[in-house]
């Protein structure tokens, strides 16, 4: 099943930064569920995307559109559905409801340093709990916390001098290329410094997905070519899509700008 796409979905922009944690890439796992039921004739048990989010970077506008879009596409496929936004910034283990068995529980978690969202290791702990079917990690080419600290902040700031050069050639607009400053760079940036404080060691997060039980999925064909089939529709010359071992990975020129690969545990 195709977990790990972003699709070329009719509810998002198909410009690069649409590659976020709660956008149009779970389009491609309703539609495999949609298409498996109409092959077996099975029902659909009830299929619950919680997301992990920071208040920071996210707009409740935005969570709610996130929300409406993917309920409305469930239900124009027949599928029981049910969203559920976690803040990592004011995050409390009683928001997340562990499965009854009759459901699908997928989980989209962003990984790396945060100043504001506990451990990684912790988070995972809880997210076990729920007994998700797939997690889909989405890593922003930001975080290098296996590295040392001055390394790690240089990957930072190259990373973040890759996306606003991509929106720049995009021809972005003033007031979005603000916005994207103020409630991506701006976080990014200070989770970057401050995150890395709250690390005990230099691991990589892949490292500690590994250590709390977690095992990465291979990617299929199909999604490497909705990929491709996404970054057709983009107008722009230099974005890229590459397969790095279980990854997926967007490119700006030769600068990584996300990421996403999935695990299961």
């Amino acid at each position: 099943m195709d977990t790990t796409a972003p699709p070329a979905s009719p509810h998002r922009s198909t410009s690069p930064s649409s590659w976020r944690p709660t956008s149009g890439q779970w389009a491609s796992f309703l539609q495999e569920l949609a298409h498996r039921r109409g092959t077996g004739g099975v029902a659909l048990p009830l299929l619950k995307l919680t997301a992990f989010v920071s208040d920071a970077s996210h707009h409740p506008l935005e969570l709610h559109l996130t929300q409406d879009n993917l309920t409305q596409f469930a239900a124009d496929l027949g599928i029981p559905f049910e969203f559920n936004a976690v803040s990592l910034d004011a995050f409390s283990p009683a928001e997340l409801i562990s499965s009854t068995g009759d459901e699908i529980v997928a989980v989209s978690l962003p990984v790396g340093c945060s100043a504001r969202a506990p451990p990684l290791a912790v988070i995972l702990r809880l997210v076990k709990q729920l007994g998700p079917k797939i997690v889909v990690a989405m890593d922003y080419g930001a975080d290098r916390a296996d590295l040392p600290f001055s390394q790690h902040f240089l990957h930072c700031f190259q990373s973040c001098m890759f996306l606003l050069d991509s929106l720049d050639a995009a021809g972005i607009d003033a007031d979005s290329a603000c916005k994207i400053e103020k409630f991506l760079i701006q976080p990014r940036v200070e989770d970057a410094v401050l995150g890395r404080r709250k690390t005990d060691k230099a691991v990589s997060w892949r490292n500690v997905f590994a250590a709390a039980g977690f095992t990465p999925v291979p990617l299929s064909n199909l999604a490497e070519a909705q990929a491709d089939c996404l970054l057709k529709r983009v107008q722009v010359r230099g974005f890229h899509v590459e397969k790095r071992g279980v990854a997926l990975t967007l490119y700006w020129q030769r600068g990584e700008l996300v990421s996403v690969s999935a695990w299961r545990c």
